[in-house]
């Protein structure tokens, strides 16, 4: 007869890391609990890993302009100080060229404090760059914080508020492991899906004066939905070379999280539909897509897809299992306080 499913089977799924698990089923209802969470922790590492390449090799492979490569080495640090400086120094650039921004960013140095990210509000004309914006989304990388920032979004947003509630009432009434899949896949993908919007949105609206959310446009390819529209640039934004918004001027940005096969997957997609529904609304446009796409075999080509469709890649989400991680815990929590 199979284990029951409690919290103690959810709370020690994710301390496996099951949120790594994209499109994992169970195979049997005959499963103990505890197979179950075998089954779905086997799978964090689908997907993931390192590029593969020398830190010299992956300088080269930089278009080393001073803001792309600030984005991409700042949001990237992978390699020792000294080797990064030394394959720099080959290519032709010094680190201070790429020298970390000093502005706060709602960051700031002591304790992360969610609210505050969530308001922070840049100095009045702040040149907005890769590096900045990189800066600004930093924290919510850490764990920890990526975890209050949850907190303090279940609080402010009702609507985020019943997605949790959906999931906890999904976890709290699974019995047996295929439903207990069921309700973590809904996580994995619903919830996490509305988490790395508000991060995106969250992190972007202090430069901008307006915001629309989920707006239908038409284009040529059919309709689709503009994740976030924001209006009124309150200064001149720099996502990359020859890519930026103008004062006054609107952005358009699509969102995806999801293990690097998943990512591959969508960037016909996105370049296809989603980009081009942001230029038909006559908007600059912007793809904000989690750290999960460095582990992508075809990272370069895919930024280069969705480049040559009109848009910009940038890589300023937590990674995929952070996100499911932290939802998970949160979710447990609320059951535990039931």
């Amino acid at each position: 007869m199979p284990e029951p499913i409690t919290m103690a089977t959810v709370a020690a799924v994710t301390e496996a890391g099951v949120a790594a698990g994209e499109g994992v089923a169970a195979t049997s209802t005959a499963l103990s609990a505890a197979e179950v969470g075998g089954q779905l922790a086997a799978v964090e590492s689908v997907g993931l890993g390192a590029a593969g390449a020398s830190t010299e090799a992956f300088v080269g492979s930089l278009e080393l302009d001073a803001a792309g490569l600030g984005e991409v080495v700042l949001s990237r640090a992978e390699t020792s100080g000294a080797a990064l400086s030394e394959a720099l120094r080959k290519a032709g650039t010094e680190l201070p060229q790429i020298a970390k921004p000093s502005i706060d960013a709602g960051g700031g140095t002591a304790a992360f404090d969610a609210a505050r990210w969530s308001d922070w509000s840049p100095q009045a004309g702040e040149r907005v760059t890769p590096p900045s914006i990189a800066e600004r989304f930093r924290p919510l990388r850490d764990p920890s914080n990526l975890e209050s920032y949850a907190r303090n979004l279940e609080q402010r947003d009702a609507g985020f508020a019943k997605e949790l509630a959906r999931r906890h009432e999904q976890l709290q009434a699974a019995k047996s492991p295929a439903e207990l899949d069921a309700a973590l896949q809904q996580l994995r993908k619903t919830t996490a899906g509305k988490l790395g919007e508000s991060i995106a949105t969250d992190g972007l609206k202090p430069y901008f004066n307006g915001l629309e959310l989920q707006r239908r446009v038409e284009t040529a390819n059919g309709m689709t939905f503009i994740d976030g529209r924001f209006t009124e640039a309150r200064c001149p934004i720099i996502f990359g070379r020859g890519h930026s918004v103008a004062e006054g001027g609107t952005l358009s940005v699509e969102v995806k999280t999801g293990q690097p096969v998943y990512l591959e997957r969508e960037v016909s997609h996105i370049a296809g539909r989603q980009v081009q529904g942001h230029l038909a609304a006559g908007d600059k446009s912007l793809v904000l897509v989690s750290r999960d796409v460095y582990a992508m075999t075809g990272e370069r080509a895919a930024r280069d897809t969705v480049a040559e469709a009109g848009s910009r890649v940038m890589a300023l989400l937590p990674e995929k299992r952070t996100m499911d991680e932290a939802l998970l815990r949160l979710v447990r929590d609320r059951v535990e306080r039931a």
